[in-house]
């Protein structure tokens, strides 16, 4: 009998029907288990765990001749669930990205708005009813490879194949879903290197002024650059390891071992690399990008980098830092004329001792009730509160001349 038919048939009430699927399947999920926490006993429960789990919730199997690889699903979940910390250290996109612009991410922390939430379940549903178009062994392969985040090998020993053969299957379901998503997806389109977008040769010289910690309990920063006519500032959002990094050098912190930043210029030196400079290139979608320019020998070259990479290095190499003027133009805030730019980094002994000020429930609920042109507005205010009473903004002696 298939896997179908019993499927079928448990589903509809028959306990012997998945009992006989348990017996089929339950050795390659106990033989995953074991790999995968590297205890027998340990692996014995979590599959048990996963069989009552697969008992309780068959009537939510969709495919019923994927019954293997969503019981070998369950066991690799559960399995991470118990090898799993109580404190994982993750880092989002926002953090990985280096260089967010001022306005793509709150002061405060907020949940996704219930638009937005909706599109993310209408997503899910269009791009599982694509891969359900696949053929059963296409379907098995990337649900395990693209769902359950299994290793090729893995779905290789799973689906009792090969590992090239695995590749193929996955090959040609991206090609299928690419095809039938396309017309649905018109915006997903392949986005050009950075290397390969156009790049103003107009900069701005600017300064590090500041580092912002907006909530001392969550991890991003906000980095401040001072364009060198004082009036204007760029404020990106970084993540906690690089404003460390330049918070130490600005600070003039000594620390026994060379961290990242002290080694990568330490290296480029001995290489005998000049980094001439770095520059805020570009800002596209909210993500800002850099470019740092060295020279080597009789050369120069320039390399794709993110600001807050880009910013750090120069900080280390004493390299002027620069911003294109349509990026500054599109981003930059104008300093309000009752007050003027102080002394530099007077927020940076903020970035390296913990805090305790929370956002309040009634802060975040004010947060998700305001229009985007009210959080907006109400950022900035918060940003210019947080440098004048950080020292640097200073209240002018008179109004700034226009």
């Amino acid at each position: 009998m298939t896997d179908c038919e019993l499927v079928r048939r448990a589903q509809n009430g028959e306990r012997r029907a998945f009992d006989q699927l348990i017996l089929r399947h339950q050795p390659i999920a106990l033989s995953l288990a074991i790999r995968i926490v590297g205890d027998r006993e340990s692996g014995l429960e979590l599959t048990q765990e996963a069989v009552l789990h697969a008992y309780l919730s068959l009537d939510r199997l969709r495919y019923s001749d994927s019954f293997r690889a969503w019981l070998c699903g369950i066991t690799v979940n559960l399995c991470k669930n118990h090898l799993r910390r109580p404190r994982v250290e993750t880092l989002s996109l926002e953090l990985l990205s280096g260089g967010r612009s001022f306005d793509s991410l709150p002061f405060p922390d907020r949940a996704p708005q219930p638009h937005q939430a909706a599109e993310a379940r209408e997503t899910h549903r269009l791009i599982l009813a694509a891969v359900e178009q696949l053929s059963p062994a296409n379907r098995d392969a990337v649900l395990l490879y693209y769902f359950e985040q299994l290793s090729v090998r893995e779905v290789a020993a799973l689906l009792q194949i090969s590992v090239p053969a695995v590749k193929g299957r996955l090959h040609k379901s991206r090609r299928k879903l690419r095809d039938q998503l396309r017309s649905i997806f018109a915006d997903w389109q392949p986005r050009p290197a950075v290397s390969e977008q156009s790049r103003s040769n107009q900069m701005i010289p600017v300064t590090l002024l500041d580092i912002v910690v907006p909530d001392p309990e969550k991890e991003p920063r906000i980095l401040i650059l001072a364009e060198e006519g004082r009036r204007r500032l760029l404020a990106i959002w970084i993540g906690p390891h690089e404003a460390d990094d330049i918070a130490l050098n600005l600070l003039g912190k000594k620390v026994y071992r060379p961290m990242t930043f002290s080694f990568m210029a330490s290296l480029l030196d001995k290489a005998g690399v000049l980094i001439e400079s770095v520059m805020v290139s570009a800002l596209e979608k909210d993500t800002f990008y850099a470019t740092v320019h060295a020279q080597s020998g009789e050369g120069s070259f320039t390399i794709d980098a993110r600001p807050s990479d880009a910013i750090a290095l120069a900080l280390r190499t004493r390299s002027p830092i620069f911003v294109a003027v349509e990026v500054m133009e599109a981003a930059a805030e104008k300093i309000p004329d009752h007050l003027e730019v102080g002394p530099q980094g007077q927020g940076l002994n903020d970035v390296l001792k913990a805090g305790r000020a929370v956002v309040s429930r009634e802060e975040r609920e004010k947060w998700e009730s305001m229009s985007p042109e009210e959080r907006s507005k109400e950022s900035r205010e918060k940003l210019l509160t947080h440098l004048t009473e950080a020292g640097c903004l200073t209240q002018s002696a008179e109004p700034a001349d226009e």
